[in-house]
């Protein structure tokens, strides 16, 4: 198993649940959760993480948002940032973009689409020793 630590932020209980199963099952263990962007922002800032993954869509705090603020902030504007959304248009992945994500996720994914995201930014499962 993998032990770096991911955020998964959706305001979505149910949809928490499923991103998690999917990370277990990408080999991640170490996966904690928030439903809320203004308690996800302090979390990054506070403690860090080596992965964020956050839905685009979310209330009062859209992700976003959420990515303009951990951007402007010195110790996690580098933290790999992938938004998750039913969105899958070229337009949506060209502003997801500019807006400093590192790669869109398009909803519903399974395991090997959700592998194949991580390691497009960099974070794969450290092999088992």
């Amino acid at each position: 198993m993998d032990s770096r630590r991911i955020l998964v932020i959706d305001d979505s209980a149910a949809t928490c649940r499923i991103v998690e199963s999917v990370l277990r099952k990408a080999g991640f263990d170490n996966i904690e959760v928030e439903q809320d962007g203004r308690a996800a922002i302090r979390a990054i800032q506070m403690v860090g993480f080596d992965i964020v993954l956050c839905d685009w869509e979310m209330e009062p705090m859209s992700g976003l948002e959420v990515l303009y603020h951990i951007r402007r902030h010195p110790g996690s504007k580098a933290t790999p940032f992938i938004l998750m959304s039913a969105k899958r248009e070229p337009r949506w992945v060209l502003e997801a973009k500019q807006a400093g994500a590192d790669c869109l996720l398009a909803k519903p994914f399974d395991v090997a689409t959700l592998k194949e995201k991580i390691s497009q930014v960099s974070i794969v499962p450290e092999p088992m020793h």
